[in-house]
């Protein structure tokens, strides 16, 4: 087989025809369903991402579903000739990937073969979720590290570079200080893997290692940690000084931590309902996330109303096709439908409806439980935004992104500025 491209398998529009129909149009105009990003709110949840780690002195990685140049799954015999394939367009030493078991190491040899480089690894540790790693100092843990020295002689200058967690058990906190718990846990957990492996293997000791720890929430919790009129963060002093100190040890140990996250850059109903981060609105006293934090939405209209069922119902053309089906702690449904395109002026920008039942081209609306306020009246052909449960899941869905600007004027906030197009592929 030749080398792999995914545009070739998987062909997008031209982003400029794409611009050409969509840029200067207006929301109430563009096709349905469709998916919405604003590039203000983008920017505001990204620079206080940004400075927070700075304020730290931490590198940052940010997921991006499908361009982490970290592949981010323990590799595969079928990844190998695709990895290899980007390898070819990339500076030397540019792709990184995660091993979790020893019978993965040959395919190292695989890369180096088709590149003429070798890969860098991360030894995948599972720190508490469960999901994918190795849990540190089992069989399988030495194991894995003594395959990679092993690795060393058959493949020329590869070399283990960090080690990679991921805390998604963070997705279950409900409070930025719980959050900031779980990523201290996740540093000391790699913290002693760094130090076992620099025990055992006299050669890696004054070697740095990368400690690679997060996830969107556990991350984002260390924005609380800035300083607030009294100096002492939102957390207090106590949370920031245990944290710092955290960091001190692993500098001390020759390693370096890296934060990592993905959906930071949009949110979503499932990070509102962690309240992991501080609004990154410029308002007094920082309050926790709400739905203004949240920039991507799922456009849709109104398909029908049953006003006549044991509860008011209405039918949205927006299924798990174009919402996804994840569920969020917070509430029962599949979506929140916001104030947009309503009479509704709730502070929340919460109309009242949530998507609650859901299949493939429906959504079923009804009232959200507990709701406080006046619930905003829907009519067939109403335009509606949907905040999805998990914009990583609603956004696959999509070929490309229409972007609004709210920092625009009212009158031009519903104007399309810009076409993002997702990659495509595996």
């Amino acid at each position: 087989m030749t080398d792999f491209s995914a545009r070739d398998f998987y062909p997008s529009p031209s982003v400029q025809e794409l611009r050409k129909v969509f840029v200067g149009a207006r929301l109430h105009d563009v096709p349905l369903p469709a998916a919405v990003i604003d590039r203000a709110v983008v920017r505001r949840n990204c620079s206080q991402m940004l400075k927070a780690c700075a304020a730290l002195g931490l590198p940052f990685r940010p997921h991006v579903k499908t361009h982490k140049i970290l592949y981010g799954i323990p590799i595969s015999p079928s990844t190998v000739k695709r990895l290899a394939s980007l390898g070819k367009r990339l500076p030397r030493g540019s792709v990184s990937v995660m091993v979790d078991h020893h019978d993965q190491l040959p395919y190292l040899k695989a890369f180096e073969e088709m590149t003429g480089y070798p890969v860098q690894i991360f030894v995948k540790i599972d720190a508490g979720y469960g999901r994918a790693g190795v849990v540190n100092e089992s069989s399988e843990f030495y194991q894995v590290i003594f395959a990679i020295m092993q690795a060393k002689d058959d493949v020329e200058g590869a070399r283990l570079v960090g080690l990679y967690s991921h805390s998604g058990h963070s997705y279950g906190c409900d409070s930025a200080s719980q959050a900031l718990d779980l990523l201290s846990k996740e540093i000391k957990a790699l913290q002693r893997a760094s130090s076992t492996i620099k025990c055992r293997h006299p050669e890696m000791a004054h070697q740095p290692m990368i400690l690679s720890v997060g996830a969107t929430p556990s991350v984002s919790s260390v924005q609380n940690l800035g300083p607030t009129t009294d100096g002492t963060g939102l957390l207090g002093p106590g949370k920031a000084q245990a944290f710092r100190q955290s960091v001190h040890d692993v500098k001390a140990n020759n390693d370096v931590i890296e934060l990592h996250a993905g959906v930071y850059t949009l949110l979503d109903m499932q990070q509102l309902a962690t309240q992991a981060s501080p609004s990154a609105q410029e308002t007094a006293g920082k309050p926790g996330l709400s739905t203004k934090d949240i920039a991507f939405t799922i456009l849709t209209e109104v398909g029908s109303v049953y006003a006549e069922r044991q509860r008011p119902e209405a039918l949205i053309a927006a299924g798990t096709f174009a919402l996804g089906r994840e569920p969020c702690k917070a509430y029962s449904g599949w979506g929140i439908v916001s104030t947009w395109g309503t009479s509704s002026t709730h502070a929340n920008e919460r109309s009242g409806w949530q998507v609650g039942r859901i299949s493939q081209e429906h959504g079923i609306l009804n009232h959200e439980t507990g709701f406080q306020g006046d619930i905003a009246q829907l009519a067939v052909g109403q335009r509606l935004k949907v905040f999805p449960n998990h914009a990583c899941v609603a956004g696959a869905a999509f070929g490309w992104y229409l972007v609004v600007d709210s920092d625009l004027p009212e009158d031009r906030q519903d104007d399309i500025v810009d076409v993002w197009l997702r990659c495509r592929g595996w």
